[in-house]
């Protein structure tokens, strides 16, 4: 079947990088998804290829494979929840999560400071720290002034 077809350099680079591709895809799927996406971006301008005929869209010797272009755009519907995973912070930064016995701690020593000294802490420009802010926040809601 292939006899009539002559590999290219390009289809061996294409024909390694697809292997290696799916030795990673098994044992570490981040770089797999890395190097898959560089795979697919090499081979869209054209310097590895994986079928025994070569497609090139473009004008004046500047193109691109519609064929990887085709793969791209499937292995990227594909490959959303791994896209999450390299770059999670679409939504904004995360929330840090409090340290419960330096927030009780806080409890403790503010318990004795006035409703406004426990505003100035959970204040915007405070310089105090989380755990310090939800303290005040905490005994503000206990005195019921929040």
């Amino acid at each position: 079947m292939t006899s009539n077809h002559i590999l290219s350099t390009e289809h061996y680079i294409g024909i390694v990088s697809l292997i290696i591709s799916i030795i990673l895809y098994f044992t570490n799927r981040k770089i797999y998804f890395l190097f898959f996406a560089l795979t697919l971006t090499i081979g869209l301008v054209g310097f590895l290829d994986f079928y025994y005929v070569q497609f090139k869209v473009g004008f004046a010797g500047v193109g691109v494979n519609p064929i990887f272009i085709g793969l791209m755009i499937l292995f990227f519907a594909v490959s959303r929840e791994q896209m999450d995973k390299i770059s999670p912070e679409k939504d904004g930064p995360k929330k840090r999560i409090l340290n419960e016995s330096l927030v009780k701690s806080f409890q403790s020593k503010f318990t004795d400071k006035t409703v406004m000294e426990l505003n100035e802490i959970i204040g915007e420009n405070s310089k105090f720290t989380d755990e310090a802010k939800e303290a005040a926040k905490r005994i503000l809601g206990e005195k019921n002034v929040l």
